[in-house]
């Protein structure tokens, strides 16, 4: 091997030089190529040809149909090509364009859909037509079209849509024109030329004497007699007018183009005018005997003769005139009517009450005044005072007065206080006036519960209390389907005997309605169907109270206090009241050995005398539901108390009075006391209210 390199010498002998490379420039490498036409040509036949085979195979045919059939068509949107009635074009979106004369131009855009219908209909919208209207005998008369007004003649080349019209031509004082007109279209002319014909008549009238006035009912003055003058047709009243004479009228129909010549009209001399006064107004007027009004007044009265004229007020002196009427004179007559006069003394208590005379201040009281005979509203009053009103009629020569003495305003409040009222539902109620007393019972009182603890209460607030407990008859005005039911078969529900077998909340409720019935404030406040709540300075119906039951049950007049009904000790005399009786020893456990009160269950209300206050059954024939909350502790039942409405609440309300059921010394003393929620078969109630 030999490691010295090769040297380009040793091949021939000759030294192999480098030169220079230069590439060569496109001109030089690139081949010459010959252009050849006929290539061209054929690639382009072939994609015409391509053109034509896609847009034949995706080209459907498509029927455009026009009505009236156009006078020229133009598509655009696409390649189109006619093939006799039909295009072909291809799916998407084109316009077409088409006229016909007399139309309006058709351009309207259609969407081709593969799949979908190839046909499409347009139909050209006529021009409108023109009208001409003319009118004679006179221009400028109004044009109506179906109503709308169009313009006044002559109209020229009036557009209007083809179809059918009802045209009316109408002017003042000619009748209107009417005419239905089938309007042609496409820019075509018509025209209407209408003849109207007046809508008044000539009428002639002439008077006796000449030179009256012609008007009609709006004043509209037509002229003079003789006159001949136009009226539209209708109906008109006319006037003529003279001085000196009567006024004529007469109604007329007018038709239209039938002129009419009315009878010669002779007038009437005028009457007189008497304008007749009084001092006072308001006199009665008779004319030779006749009503004819009251002063001040106008009487009309034929002339040529004397009248007599009377005039009189009630209190005053008849005056008669006689008066002579010149024809269309206007007249007066004034007259003064004397006053007749009586004397009304005014003698009154306090002497410095004002005293007005047909709403007139006179003076002050204690006076004689003398007033025309007729009646006068007399008032007296003074601040402080209830107003005394009344109506005098003086007599003259008969003196009359008027003596009394003023009520304060707290006076007339209390004599207005009524003692007894009834209610709605025919219910009696007494005014009782409570006080001061003592509530409960001792604890060394045979009898005595735990529950009856002795305090001291004031009652400052006059009240009603009903006379009678609450009967079936009354309560089922409230609910009509209510039954008492009975008792060993014993019936608990008459109409007369009082309403048992209810809960304290529905005699509550029985309270607001009779409220509403004689409308009053409802005393309690409910909410859906129950009662929430009271308010005490209502003065509707209501329970009464705990202390007012015990109050008008054991307080006399002279202050002292019962201990049962009937006194202070055992037993009650024969009947008495309505209690557990020797009638029901077989069937209730403790009665009144002896006694007899003859009713087995409840009895009628009423059947028993009343007590001291006039009210009955208190403490007998049923229990009954009161006001107030149930407290059975000394700390609930405080001392001291003034008006007192219970505790503000609780489950249960408290039930006083013995009923028919009892007959123990401690269920017969007017201090028992029990309490519960739901009703019983011997627990009714009755009714109170604030006096105010």
């Amino acid at each position: 091997m030999n490691d010295h390199p090769r040297r380009p010498e040793d091949d021939h002998g000759e030294i192999i030089e480098p030169i220079d490379f230069r590439p060569a420039s496109p001109d030089e490498w690139r081949a010459p190529t010959r252009l050849r036409p006929a290539l061209f040509v054929t690639v382009g036949v072939l994609a015409a040809l391509a053109l034509v085979a896609v847009f034949l195979v995706t080209a459907r045919p498509v029927l455009l149909t026009f009505s009236p059939e156009a006078d020229s068509v133009s598509v655009s949107g696409g390649i189109t090509l006619p093939v006799g009635e039909r295009i072909l074009m291809r799916p998407g979106s084109y316009r077409v364009q088409a006229e016909r004369e007399g139309y309006h131009p058709l351009d309207e855009r259609f969407e081709l859909v593969r799949g979908e219908d190839t046909s499409f209909a347009f139909e050209f919208r006529p021009l409108p037509g023109l009208l001409d209207v003319v009118s004679e005998p006179v221009s400028g008369a109004r044009v109506m079209v179906d109503g709308a007004d169009v313009g006044v003649t002559p109209l020229e080349a009036l557009e209007i849509e083809p179809g059918s019209y009802d045209i009316v031509i109408q002017a003042d004082r000619y009748l209107p024109k009417q005419q239905a007109l089938e309007i042609e279209g496409r820019g075509r002319s018509q025209s209407i030329s209408a003849t109207l014909e007046p809508a008044w008549a000539d009428i002639s009238l002439v008077t006796e004497p000449e030179g009256a006035e012609i008007s009609l009912a709006d004043g509209t003055v037509l002229g003079t007699t003789p006159a001949t003058f136009e009226l539209l047709q209708g109906a008109h009243v006319l006037t003529a007018k003279l001085d000196g004479y009567k006024a004529w009228q007469q109604e007329l129909e007018v038709v239209a183009g039938e002129d009419q010549e009315l009878d010669p009209v002779r007038l009437e001399r005028a009457d007189g005018l008497l304008m007749i006064s009084s001092r006072p107004a308001g006199a009665t007027v008779t004319v030779d005997g006749n009503f004819q009004g009251r002063t001040p007044l106008e009487v009309q009265l034929a002339p040529g003769r004397a009248y007599q004229v009377d005039l009189f007020r009630p209190g005053h002196t008849r005056v008669r005139r006689e008066v002579r009427i010149v024809s269309g004179a206007e007249q007066r007559l004034a007259v003064d009517l004397p006053a007749e006069l009586g004397d009304i003394r005014i003698d009154i208590q306090p002497s410095d009450a004002t005293v007005l005379v047909d709403g007139r201040e006179q003076g002050r009281a204690n006076q004689t005044l003398s007033l025309p005979a007729v009646a006068h509203a007399i008032e007296i009053r003074k601040e402080g005072y209830v107003a005394y009103r009344t109506s005098v009629t003086p007599r003259p020569g008969f003196p009359q007065e008027i003596s009394l003495r003023l009520q304060t305003v707290e006076e007339a409040r209390r004599a207005a206080i009524r003692p007894v009222i009834e209610t709605a539902a025919g219910q009696e109620m007494r005014l009782l006036r409570p006080g001061t007393f003592t509530m409960g019972a001792s604890r060394r009182e045979p009898g005595r519960r735990a529950n009856e603890v002795l305090r001291e209460v004031t009652l400052t607030r006059p009240f009603y209390l009903a006379t009678t407990e609450v009967t079936n008859a009354a309560f089922r005005k409230f609910a009509g389907g209510h039954d008492s039911g009975s008792w060993e078969s014993n019936s608990l529900n008459g109409d007369r005997q009082p309403v048992v077998n209810i809960s304290w909340q529905e005699a509550a409720r029985f309270c607001n309605w009779l409220s509403e019935q004689d409308g009053l404030p409802p005393a309690y406040l409910v909410q859906g169907n129950r009662v929430v709540g009271f308010d005490p300075d209502s003065t509707g119906y209501r329970l009464p109270t705990e202390a007012e039951w015990e109050w008008a049950a054991r307080v006399k007049d002279d202050g002292s206090q019962l201990r049962f009904p009937w006194g202070d000790s055992m037993p009650p005399p024969e009947r008495f009241g309505n209690y557990a009786d020797r009638s029901v020893a077989n069937l209730l456990g403790r009665t009144i050995m002896g006694y007899t009160d003859g009713a087995i269950v409840s009895a009628p209300v009423a059947n028993y005398g009343a007590n001291h206050h006039g009210i009955y059954d208190l403490g007998s024939n049923v229990a009954e539901w009161v006001n107030d909350f149930y407290a059975g502790s000394s700390e609930d039942l405080p001392s001291g108390v003034v008006d007192p409405l219970g505790p503000d609440g609780g489950e249960y309300h408290v039930i006083r009075g013995a009923s028919w059921m009892h007959g123990t010394i401690t269920e017969l003393r007017l201090t028992f006391r029990d309490f519960g929620r739901d009703g019983r078969n011997d627990v009714g109630f009755r009714i109170a209210r604030y006096l105010e």
